[in-house]
């Protein structure tokens, strides 16, 4: 099935996945294209040979000649992907023990004021709350990592979700979800969120 599978796929993309140590990271390459391309069959029309990805300068996937936005993240044993009209970014996060004392080096002054002052038993979800939300707006900015996690700062509370970012006037529309043992956080340029996320198995993407 494997070897099925990468012949899908676009030749940069299979030899990026044939280049990897770990079949986990493979697969997890392998996953988030075909997603991508099964659901822009499947909702869109697309034949898949017709399908061309391209990356910007920021090194931003896009399609080629084709107005739909995506983005895609993975952890542990997940491939998340999300689709929009316009700009959108996705990350996925498995919620494990860490060392916490991270937060000072990633978070602003206000985000670890908000986390220390959670219970013990939340602020494993909270912190992962937080960086999963900075991820996707990052990547919904399509800068990457340029942007030092703590030159923005996130709010988030039974009010909603919000930023703070002294750099941009432009503000985005989050939404999150809890996914067994997994926070996946969303961000968007206008609030039209579906209320769950689909998912699959690798046999339904199998074309």
């Amino acid at each position: 099935m494997y070897e099925k599978l990468l012949s899908v796929i676009s030749p940069e993309s299979r030899t990026r996945c044939e280049r990897f140590r770990l079949r986990e990271d493979s697969l997890r390459t392998l996953y988030g294209e075909l997603m991508l391309r099964h659901v822009l069959c499947r909702h869109f029309s697309f034949k898949n040979d017709k399908i061309e990805i391209l990356k910007g300068d920021n090194g931003k996937p896009y399609l080629k000649d084709f107005p739909i936005y995506f983005n895609i993240s993975h952890a542990g044993n997940f491939v998340a992907c999300a689709f929009s009209e316009h700009e959108v970014g996705i990350d996925v996060e498995q919620i494990r023990n860490i060392d916490l004392a991270i937060a000072k080096r990633y978070f602003c002054k206000s985000e670890c004021e908000d986390l220390n002052a959670k219970s013990i038993d939340q602020r494993l979800n909270y912190f992962f709350s937080l960086w999963t939300l900075k991820e996707s707006y990052m990547k919904w900015l399509g800068d990457g990592m340029s942007i030092p996690l703590d030159s923005f700062c996130f709010k988030v509370d039974d009010y909603g979700i919000e930023v703070a970012d002294e750099h941009r006037s432009i503000k985005p529309f989050f939404k999150q979800f809890s996914i067994d043992g997994y926070i996946l956080s969303l961000c968007s340029t206008f609030d039209n969120f579906h209320d769950k996320v689909e998912t699959l198995i690798v046999e339904e993407m199998i074309f």
